[in-house]
């Protein structure tokens, strides 16, 4: 698919969606304080992206005593999380920077309540076996598969620019995450984004033939990580209430993590997603350990990624992404970050 192809679909769609129901439209922030009393009887529906959210919150013991009913829905990727929230069938997920940029630019709504930083090296470019490239500028005339709408979609934009190359430069493939490694290794693409796990499974199988990581592909991503919530459910004081222990819960789970590596090793990378103990060491040493930063911090990271989509015209125009927060927020994550 050409270039010219992408961006026509992706501004196609993002007229679409802004042009939808008027429960689609953002909102002003909730106002007043967040209630406190979680109601007998509530449920928060979770989109969780391969298990992470769920075994997290298991492993760190967080999920113990839950004064309501956490029910986990599998995703892959932010944008089909985004869908469910627009169909109703959740009400909180987790997503990377990007979806919510997209969701503001539709008008969807939608607010962050938790957020979370890991490293920006988190997105790597590898490339398919028996390449001669080693660093960015050698893929000038390619094919690179990314996944238009999440992370990598910045990350690409943002080596382009870095090797002095424009997207008109590359043939961009958009492919979801778990399409790109088998894209790779057939030589479909000759290069891919990717993040871990399945940038050190697809270099495992394949680094004996060829396959390799660019030289040139770090600091691509803001390495934030959002909980996400629809203004449905924070108009609901029984799931807002809800959202406000959940999100107190994510941040000590993240930061139980920053501080338990192995265990967390032993959790999930051998526990759920069955890899041998040594990727996933080098994942969690890839990763870096989470912190919580206040959100004007986040605030401005996330401003930096909205402006290169804009610049881009990967979105219709220019946001204050001030407005994709839910700031009544930050007090519980800096409350439970210093152990409340």
């Amino acid at each position: 698919m050409s270039t010219r192809r992408i961006a026509a679909l992706a501004l196609t769609g993002l007229a679409l969606t802004a042009c939808g129901t008027k429960a689609d439209t953002a909102s002003a922030p909730v106002a007043g304080p967040l209630p406190t009393v979680v109601p007998a009887g509530t449920e928060l529906r979770v989109g969780d992206q391969n298990d992470l959210l769920q075994t997290l919150l298991h492993a760190s013991g967080q999920d113990k005593d839950l004064p309501y009913k956490l029910t986990y829905g599998k995703f892959q990727g932010g944008p089909a999380i985004l869908e469910a929230f627009r169909g109703g069938s959740l009400d909180v997920g987790i997503v990377a920077e990007t979806p919510a940029i997209f969701a503001q630019a539709a008008r969807q709504d939608v607010k962050v309540v938790g957020v979370v930083q890991s490293s920006k090296d988190a997105v790597h470019i590898v490339t398919s076996p028996g390449s001669t490239a080693t660093k960015v500028a050698d893929l000038k005339g390619k094919k690179i598969a990314y996944t238009q709408g999440t992370t990598f979609q910045p990350a690409l934009l943002r080596a382009l620019k870095n090797a002095g190359l424009t997207p008109a430069d590359v043939t961009l493939v958009n492919l979801t995450p778990l399409d790109t490694p088998a894209a790779l290794a057939s030589g479909q693409v000759d290069a891919g984004l990717v993040t871990e796990p399945l940038g050190t499974k697809y270099l495992v199988a394949n680094q004996d033939k060829g396959a390799h990581e660019l030289t040139d592909d770090k600091g691509l991503t803001s390495g934030l990580q959002f909980l996400v919530a629809p203004g449905a459910a924070l108009r609901d004081e029984a799931r807002t209430a809800a959202l406000r222990d959940l999100s107190a819960r994510f941040t000590r789970a993240e930061l139980w993590l920053a501080g338990h590596g192995q265990d967390w090793v032993q959790a999930y990378f051998v526990g759920v997603q069955k890899l041998p103990q040594s990727v996933g060491e080098a994942v969690v040493a890839n990763n870096g350990k989470p912190t919580v930063p206040d959100y004007p911090t986040a605030i401005a990271e996330q401003q930096r990624v909205a402006d290169l989509l804009a610049q881009a015209k990967a979105i219709p125009e220019a946001l204050d992404v001030s407005a994709e927060f839910d700031t009544r927020f930050e007090a519980v994550q800096q409350a439970a970050k210093n152990g409340g």
